[in-house]
């Protein structure tokens, strides 16, 4: 895996690892409902745990190449973040919420999907690489 690759999926993990643990962390001192501390800390596991799964891509294929597999782990980890903000920054926008909080959450937003593109780029492009080739 070239340099690059490798640099952006660490990037990912350790933006998505900062992001959502604090998201955790703020639900269980915040004074939401139960549901939606709930559905707060349900989704952030799950993008935490992509996360994870990124790393363990990264790891696997460190010195190789991503395989299938993992070409797969990086497409559903990237997208998954991208419809994640895409749905979340109109609803924090939209929301009764001080200019602060909306602008410091759209750029939150911003840099998650900004890294999260390019690790969905590289997973579609493992795949492709994946496929057999007819031969001619």
């Amino acid at each position: 895996m070239p340099v690059r690759q490798r640099v952006v999926l660490c990037a990912f993990v350790v933006w998505s690892v900062f992001v959502w643990g604090n998201r955790i962390s703020n639900t269980l001192r915040s004074d939401e409902s139960t549901v939606s501390k709930t559905f707060s800390t349900v989704l952030s596991i799950v993008l935490l745990a992509s996360a994870v799964a990124v790393l363990a891509v990264t790891v696997r294929a460190w010195r190789g190449v991503v395989r299938d597999w993992g070409g797969k782990v990086l497409l559903t980890a990237g997208l998954v973040t991208v419809v994640v903000w895409l749905v979340r920054i109109p609803q924090i926008a939209l929301a009764d919420h001080d200019a602060g909080f909306v602008i410091v959450h759209v750029v939150l937003g911003l840099i998650s999907i900004a890294l999260a593109v390019p690790v969905a780029r590289i997973g579609a492009a493992a795949r492709r690489a994946a496929r057999p080739r007819p031969p001619i």
